[in-house]
């Protein structure tokens, strides 16, 4: 069967156009494109990741001296068991207290929790009031805490406290947790935690 000069011609033109092209480059325009959303995605992830940390940071202050508010509950509480026998419930009551005002901060130096974390000892719980109150934190600490107190039986107030620098900038946020003396003579924590400098 012979074929005619026209359809060899046809399929060659045919051929021609639909064969396999060479990949196109990309232009600049694009490739300018690519890098400016990508730039935005990775400044969107930083601000993502920085929040979450810092979200957890402050997880640590508000959860510890929500233990420390606890325990100050706890020991006063159990104040009145070393009064003396037969003596009246109101007045074993009115001596209730909360452990001594501590005498300083752990860590002592504001430095030390400064855009940083402090490891702290047993030796930094070890004096009153955390023997008493039977706190302490084993891990890294983003903060510094503090525990304050005044009076006895109705009058007693104690405060957990707070206090970090998380950028390292100088200026500090500080979280108190107070805890009150009802008219029954029991300790109750405060529902709300006073903040100051939350976002520093």
């Amino acid at each position: 069967m012979s074929v005619s000069p026209g359809c060899v011609a046809y399929a060659r033109a045919r051929g021609s156009r639909s064969g396999s092209r060479a990949p196109r480059a990309f232009t600049l325009l694009e490739l300018l494109n690519a890098l400016t959303l990508l730039a935005i995605l990775a400044t969107l992830a930083m601000y993502a990741v920085g929040t979450w940390v810092r979200h957890n940071k402050t997880l640590e202050a508000i959860g510890s001296v929500h233990a420390i508010a606890q325990a100050a509950v706890a020991y006063y509480d159990e104040s009145d068991a070393t009064q003396p026998a037969g003596g009246a419930q109101a007045a074993a009551h009115a001596m209730r207290h909360f452990p001594a005002s501590a005498r300083g901060m752990v860590p002592q130096d504001a430095a030390d929790v400064r855009g940083k974390r402090y490891q702290s000892s047993r030796a930094d719980w070890s004096p009153s009031p955390w023997r008493e109150l039977n706190f302490s934190i084993s891990q890294p600490q983003s903060y510094r805490y503090g525990f304050e107190s005044t009076g006895t039986g109705r009058a007693s107030v104690a405060t957990g406290v707070a206090q970090g620098d998380l950028d390292g900038r100088g200026l500090s946020s500080t979280y108190r947790l107070r805890v009150t003396v009802n008219d029954k003579f029991e300790a109750e924590v405060a529902s709300n935690i006073e903040l100051e400098n939350q976002d520093e």
